[in-house]
């Protein structure tokens, strides 16, 4: 369970709030993506944090052995965001990589 709308901030500092599953913010994410513009640009995928699926990613393997950084957010195969996000704020987060 991470913060449903943490964005620019630590979790640790922000007041206690609603909690939602990484999964059911992925999914937020997801339906979000689908109806933007960016629909047909970007493929979503979510991995449960186990050791296999970690280990696809080098820097994330390195990264979560140091800390506890969950959830980390690839974009193209490189580490974007870590920690909690709010789905309309990683839309709009990738809505300018994409204006580049």
């Amino acid at each position: 369970m991470i913060c449903a709308g943490c964005e620019g901030h630590d979790c640790g500092g922000c007041q206690p709030g609603e909690k939602k599953a990484t999964k059911a913010l992925v999914d937020e994410f997801g339906a979000l993506l689908k109806a933007s513009e960016l629909g047909g640009s970007y493929e979503l995928s979510f991995y449960e944090s186990t050791p296999e699926n970690i280990a696809r990613n080098p820097d994330v393997e390195r990264l979560l052995s140091m800390a506890r950084l969950e959830p980390v957010v690839c974009i193209g195969g490189k580490i974007s965001y870590l920690g909690g996000f709010s789905p309309e704020g990683l839309l709009e987060e990738l809505r300018k990589k994409h204006r580049g």
